[in-house]
């Protein structure tokens, strides 16, 4: 096939296909109308009703009308869309105390934050075009406040970080 041949021929192809989804579409529209063909409705008197006896105690009611109302009200109606409850996440937070492209500057921090009694660890970030980077953290704190006051203590020595979320 010529590489230019295409170019001619995409608007055939293109009436070619929505030909083929309109004659499926009308196929299956006539399907559904034969399925919903009603069944022939009898004129015919109702049979009689026998009358039954049916002994005292023996059929206990299950639900009095109270009971229907309650759980009426309870049942999800039809067709009402309740939205969808937000459930907060819970963040977590940490204190960045550098960011190096050098992976051994990182370990070396590390070790000197460890050595302080910090629990210290390395995330590593791939930023794409940015290359990667090693970023040197400490904890993970169940709220911004017990962030703010490690990163108090770690400025006096380290003069450097940042309170993240993780």
């Amino acid at each position: 096939m010529a590489s230019g041949s295409f170019k001619d021929t995409w608007l055939i192809w293109l009436l070619g296909v929505v030909a083929v989804v309109f004659t499926v579409m009308a196929f299956s529209k006539e399907k559904a109308k034969e399925a919903v063909v009603p069944a022939p409705v009898s004129m015919a008197a109702p049979a009689a009703v026998k009358s039954v006896t049916v002994p005292t105690g023996t059929i206990k009611p299950s639900h009095t009308d109270a009971a229907m109302k309650d759980i009426a009200a309870t049942k999800p109606k039809e067709g009402i869309v309740e939205p969808l409850k937000v459930i907060p996440s819970r963040e977590v937070f940490a204190v960045q105390v550098y960011s190096f492209k050098d992976k051994n500057r990182a370990d070396t921090q590390l070790q000197v934050l460890k050595q302080k009694g910090f629990t210290a660890y390395i995330m590593v970030s791939d930023l794409g075009a940015r290359g990667i980077w090693y970023r040197v953290r400490v904890g993970t704190y169940g709220n911004e406040e017990d962030a703010r006051r490690v990163l108090e203590v770690i400025r006096q020595d380290f003069k450097s970080g940042i309170v993240v979320t993780e």
